[in-house]
């Protein structure tokens, strides 16, 4: 289901790009999605049987991409990407048992995973943590949300983001190998 995503986001920077009429958005749209489905109905069959011999950039392309979905998706709240990691997971997981992976191999793919996981988690939370100083109303918006009876700073509000980051950063990694250890000790039994 990646094309049609990729498609419907790519119809929509064409809709923005050359024409921005507000009666035309849907016809985009639905050019997009019908060009990203004929793809995936096309080649879709063949990826799924060879999908664990899919090349990893090719896979690390798609979770970026759903990473980014998913952070527009939540509007820039980046705590629901940490759930990609159990797909990345549990991907990879089903990858080394397929491929049979053991030993220094095995320990080397599980490190790369959960780094690059990480990494990608890092990624999103700077936009984040840059887009709490836009505007003068977070601290207001902190204050109202949890009914707090002080003035919340600059300095709170960088707190919260470096241990939200740090915290985000090391769910992702730990749901990560959470799924790929599950998914290893089943299948590999």
């Amino acid at each position: 289901m990646a094309f049609p995503f990729i498609f419907c986001l790519l119809s929509v920077v064409i809709w923005f790009s050359f024409d921005k009429s507000e009666y035309h958005i849907a016809f985009y749209l639905i050019a997009g999605l019908l060009i990203g489905l004929l793809i995936d109905a096309y080649f879709l069959k063949g990826w799924i049987q060879n999908v664990y011999k899919l090349p990893s950039s090719l896979i690390l392309m798609f979770y970026v991409l759903y990473n980014i979905g998913v952070y527009g998706f939540f509007m820039g709240f980046p705590v629901f990407n940490s759930l990609l990691g159990l797909i990345a997971g549990y991907y990879y997981g089903k990858k080394i048992c397929f491929d049979n992976i053991i030993g220094t191999r095995l320990v080397k793919l599980k490190r790369q995973v959960l780094l690059i996981s990480g990494i990608i988690m890092a990624l999103i939370c700077v936009p984040t943590g840059f887009m709490a100083f836009e505007g003068d109303g977070v601290g207001g918006m902190i204050e109202s949300i949890f009914g707090l009876n002080f003035q919340v700073t600059d300095l709170m509000i960088w707190g919260i983001i470096i241990f939200g980051g740090i915290s985000l950063i090391a769910v992702q990694m730990l749901l990560t190998r959470f799924a790929m250890e599950r998914t290893i000790n089943k299948h590999a039994a």
